[in-house]
């Protein structure tokens, strides 16, 4: 039997001195034994789990096994590790979850799980989850463990595991996040403080906007110049069409999207009331199912749908004249949008086609459309008049008309 061991370990230290492995032959050569002698030794190491065996080409090379102990593994990790048998005794625990217990291992070892107060240890036994993971399915949930005064929240995963003697096992592992909890919630805290500072934003500048547009309308009362007053009631309509976006975005759930059938409905509703109009008069509907848009790109088209439904509402229909007015917002698959202003009015004379400088609100759609979206307007006169302005995706916008004016002036 000593022979047996001395051999044995002789053959360990040839292989530890030959990383790179040695065949049969080369170590029964090497320790002078026979090469049947030799494979037995190997096959024992084998079978204990001492050496490997890997095959290159028709020969088997031996290699010393580099195997970590189990324990020395679980060592390495700050996750809480217990190993459980088929009656939730513990059968290993590592380092990290002993420092928990504050219990020294011998204590532990054979102790079921359950035994353990909730302030000693985190419950663990909660449900039937160990017990499924016994069935051979592994299970994952959140455990919340109240210690010295405070919460400490747990990732837990419930390992099936066989032993060598076939019975099964859990090994259960847990995993602070408690950081990583409170780091999400600090930050839904702040979304919701920073969405919450968003909408006072948006509904001071609504209310800034409109003191303004009132401000203006005031104005008007001391104007004698019918061309002075058109001037600062369209400041006053465009002002106002700025605060219906923002107060859009007051009531969305999305802060930083205008849904614009809302906005136009109330935009539309808003121009038509201001001069008056009856529902019999101009019977009109605004269509853009669906279509949303960042607030800068809104207001530029509030901008425009401004300018062509005041020229409707002063021009298409004179005297006692009644029709249908029709705003739309369609948008294809490429992401190009249509915009479109449609009525059954008496159309427009050839003296104020839209290439006309004095056409009132037409120039100033084109300059939007043609310098700052990129796009392109079309005028058709039959049976009424329908504009209709085309251009690219939301990121066509060059720059708002306002910074460019302000550069102008300066």
């Amino acid at each position: 039997m000593s022979d047996k061991i001395s051999e044995l370990e002789e053959i360990k230290t040839l292989l530890r001195q030959e990383p790179r492995g040695l065949s049969i032959l080369e170590i029964s050569r090497e320790l002078k034994i026979g090469r049947n002698v030799a494979a037995k030794y190997l096959g024992m190491l084998h079978a204990a789990g001492q050496v490997e065996v890997r095959r290159v080409a028709a020969a088997k090379l031996y290699t010393l096994a580099h195997r970590i102990p189990v324990s020395a593994l679980l060592g390495l990790t700050t996750d809480l590790i217990v190993v459980l048998d088929r009656n939730l005794r513990i059968v290993l625990i590592n380092d990290a979850f002993q420092a928990l217990l504050r219990v020294d291992k011998a204590e532990l070892i054979g102790r079921q799980i359950e035994t353990f107060s909730p302030d000693r240890l985190p419950p663990l036994g909660v449900g039937e989850m160990p017990r499924t993971a016994l069935l051979g399915q592994e299970v994952k949930c959140e455990i919340p463990w109240k210690t010295d005064g405070r919460v400490v929240q747990f990732h837990a995963k419930f390992v099936p595991v066989v032993f060598e003697d076939g019975a099964p096992g859990v090994t259960a592992i847990l995993e602070d996040v408690t950081r990583e909890v409170e780091a999400a919630r600090n930050l839904e805290k702040a979304l919701e403080e920073k969405e919450a500072l968003i909408n006072a934003i948006h509904h001071r500048l609504r209310n800034t906007l409109q003191v303004v547009s009132s401000i203006l309308h005031l104005q008007t009362s001391c104007l004698t110049d019918p061309a002075a007053r058109r001037a600062i009631r369209a400041t006053e309509q465009q002002i106002l069409s700025l605060a219906l976006a923002h107060e859009d975005l007051y009531r969305s759930q999305y802060p930083d999207r205008v849904r614009m059938e809302e906005y136009l409905t109330r935009l539309t509703d808003t121009l038509i009331n201001s001069y008056g109009v009856s529902s019999e008069k101009i019977v009109w509907k605004v269509r853009a199912p669906g279509i949303e848009m960042r607030l800068e790109l809104a207001q530029f088209i509030g901008f425009l749908l401004t300018e062509l439904v005041v020229n409707v509402i002063q021009h298409a229909f004179p005297g006692g004249m009644t029709g249908l007015m029709e705003v739309a917002i369609d948008r294809d698959r490429t992401g190009t949008y249509t915009v479109t202003v449609r009525d059954t009015g008496v159309g427009i004379p050839e003296e104020m086609k839209v290439v006309a400088a004095a056409t009132p609100g037409l120039p100033t759609v084109r300059l939007l459309v043609e310098q700052y979206l990129k796009g392109r307007i079309a005028v058709e006169w039959s049976g009424g008049t329908t504009v209709t302005v085309t251009f690219g995706g939301e990121d066509l916008l060059v720059a708002p008309p306002e910074a460019t004016e302000s550069e102008g002036r300066t």
